[in-house]
């Protein structure tokens, strides 16, 4: 049997880093993520010969053609989390999951919380580091206060060999929309991320057996092995850095166009892009409708949120034929397929008798983002049949005993808006309850009869 190579991420997590990889090329030049792979003996060598950390900047600077005149070091005290402004490696990122140090690009300074004799592979990590967010920057770069995007600017212009053997994040928060790219800023690249940034930096520098691999931690060689081997075999990336193409700017009907190539990466990458003036012609509707019977749960997801988005702006775009798709999805094996359908369904007012039995089901998941989306959906309702409220019931006192205030506050809202004495009928729900009654009514009091925003954390 034949089977397809795979890379060590998902299709939604692998277009994420291909399209912050594309921003930064095309901001810093393509030329700069085609540098040679800078080796780890050959930063400590230079370290260990004068242990000056001017000297390790100079070099960087060399390596990226970047003017570092200007930057010092300074030695600061370890600093607790602050809310922000400094650029990776500080900021946000301070902490044990941080480098030893920060950039403050106000003054273009590097402050170290900690000599780098103490720890010199962080310590040089965190020059490293800081000199990459100089660059980024120096070019007005608009996420180099991302710790995740500096990361991925470090191994992409070749000078990721040292930051390879340190672990900064042991696993990421998971939210359960993947859709939702910029709602969540990440921390530093986990191990599978780093991962994969390393194979695209062998593939894009047409390095079939990297020698710098055999440097790498165990746990990034073997799943970087992997994705190098599923993009040589595939090529499939939204980011191309021997073709040098600016490719973010490019008209509608080209990220139309792009939606169509054979790429799940470019599908994802050109799905979140495209826009619509009005009513979809025949084909692009037709297009649609294709990702959304895609068998890539990624397309499929980035289609749902294209179609949420265009429709908020321009109603006609959810059609019946889009409609009836979208219903179809909230019965889908993958989880999340199933509960975006239904939050973009009740925004677009798509909810039929029998999707509203669905969201009724979806309240009995022990999934919280399907609780999440069936909650969601019966808040958007003006009615409901006389059988799903007991199922609303049943909900309001698993997830009041578990203290989970995002659905109670949903809960709260739905009965304001679906019955006519909510207050009565929570009095009766809790009566052998009496330790739960008065918090469930507080909750009631504090929510009108309107829908709440849909929130992406659950």
């Amino acid at each position: 049997m034949f089977f397809q190579p795979k890379a060590n991420l998902s299709d939604s997590a692998k277009s994420r880093i291909e399209f912050c990889l594309q921003q930064i090329a095309e901001c810093v030049g393509f030329e700069r993520l085609s540098l040679p792979v800078v080796s780890r003996n050959a930063i400590f060598d230079l370290y260990e010969a004068e242990r000056n950390p001017q000297h390790v900047i100079a070099f960087v600077g060399k390596h990226l053609g970047h003017d570092v005149n200007g930057i010092q070091v300074r030695n600061a005290l370890p600093q607790a989390q602050s809310a922000g402004g400094g650029c990776c490696g500080g900021g946000s990122c301070d902490g044990p999951s941080g480098l030893a140090g920060r950039y403050e690009p106000s003054d273009r300074s590097i402050m170290l919380d900690q000599t780098i004799d103490s720890d010199p592979a962080m310590g040089l990590a965190t020059l490293i580091n800081a000199v990459v967010c100089d660059l980024l920057s120096q070019n007005n770069f608009v996420a180099a206060h991302l710790p995740e995007q500096v990361d991925l600017a470090v191994v992409g212009t070749g000078l990721g060999m040292i930051r390879n053997s340190i672990s900064l994040v042991a696993k990421h928060p998971v939210y359960w929309d993947s859709t939702q790219w910029d709602v969540f800023p990440r921390p530093f690249l986990d191990g599978q991320s780093l991962a994969y940034a390393n194979a695209i930096a062998a593939w894009g520098r047409e390095d079939e057996l990297p020698k710098w691999s055999s440097d790498l931690p165990s746990d990034l060689k073997r799943p970087m092995k992997k994705s190098l081997k599923f993009l040589l075999k595939t090529n499939d990336s939204f980011f191309q850095p021997r073709a040098k193409q600016f490719r973010l700017t490019q008209s509608q009907r080209e990220w139309w166009t792009l939606a169509s190539e054979s790429s799940a990466s470019s599908q994802v990458i050109a799905i979140r892009h495209l826009n619509s003036d009005g009513k979809l012609d025949d084909q692009q509707e037709s297009l649609l409708i294709d990702k959304l019977r895609s068998a890539n749960v990624a397309i499929t997801l980035n289609a749902i949120a294209a179609i949420e988005r265009m429709a908020s702006q321009q109603p006609a775009i959810g059609s019946e034929s889009i409609v009836r798709e979208l219903r179809s999805l909230t019965d889908h094996r993958d989880g999340e397929v199933c509960a975006k359908s239904m939050c973009a369904l009740a925004k677009l007012g798509g909810l039929d008798e029998a999707t509203v039995e669905t969201a009724a089901t979806m309240l009995e998941a022990h999934q919280k983002h399907l609780t999440f989306a069936g909650l969601y959906a019966l808040c958007m309702q003006d009615s409901v049949p006389e059988e799903v409220v007991p199922a609303l019931d049943r909900c309001f006192v698993r997830v009041l005993r578990a203290c989970d205030y995002e659905l109670i506050d949903l809960i709260a809202t739905a009965y304001r808006r679906l019955l006519d004495d909510p207050q009565s009928h929570i009095e009766e729900l809790f009566q052998n309850s009496p330790e739960h009654l008065p918090i469930a009514l507080e909750t009631l009091q504090k929510f009108p009869q309107q829908p709440v925003p849909l929130r992406r954390g659950a």
